[in-house]
């Protein structure tokens, strides 16, 4: 019988995942679908990342069609809302995908992080989730973020620097060249 499907966003939060909900392997699978990481390259990294891990524990996994143009097309002239949009694309296709696999139940990794808005994927993962005559499995891994993710680093996880949109990855140059130039 199959329990959980769990989307990842990568390989340190799918490893904060796994100590954080309990699951059995066998019962359980996580899906890697990343439209919204860019460049290709930083794709790749995250992608290879999380096979390795997937493969050093076992679970099983599947890896979606990399599009980022379904993304492009999502945010287009809405780009302030890239993160609810995000949120929807990514919990409504392993919704879809979990009930054309049998699974009853889907969460997803996005909250082992303190830097996602819980309450807005809670609230999506519910209403996707009751659409489709699912269970969303909530759950918040921020308290023990920090020391999960030293862990990752110990076990030479690859850590990456930004939530992996173009946009995200602007801001945060953008903060560091503003904070830059103010100590000039």
């Amino acid at each position: 019988m199959k329990d959980l499907l769990i989307d990842a966003c990568c390989a340190p939060c799918a490893y904060m995942t796994l100590l954080e909900l309990p699951m059995e392997k066998g019962k359980t699978r996580f899906i890697f679908y990343n439209p919204n990481i860019h460049p290709y390259s930083e794709y790749r990294r995250r992608l290879d990342a999380f096979v390795a891990f997937m493969e050093e524990e076992s679970f099983s996994y599947d890896v979606l069609p990399y599009q980022p143009e379904e993304w492009i097309r999502g945010i287009s002239f809405r780009e302030e809302n890239r993160c609810e949009i995000c949120y929807r694309m990514r919990l409504r296709k392993a919704a879809d995908y979990a009930l054309d696999e049998g699974f009853p139940s889907f969460t997803t990794t996005l909250l082992a992080s303190p830097h996602q808005d819980h309450e807005l994927l809670q609230r999506l993962g519910e209403s996707i989730a009751k659409s489709r005559g699912l269970r969303f499995i909530y759950w918040d891994g921020r308290e023990s973020y920090r020391s999960r993710l030293q862990d990752a680093k110990l076990r030479g996880m690859y850590i990456q620097s930004y939530c992996g949109c173009l946009l995200s990855e602007r801001e945060r140059y953008d903060r560091a060249y503003r904070r830059s130039k103010k100590s000039c």
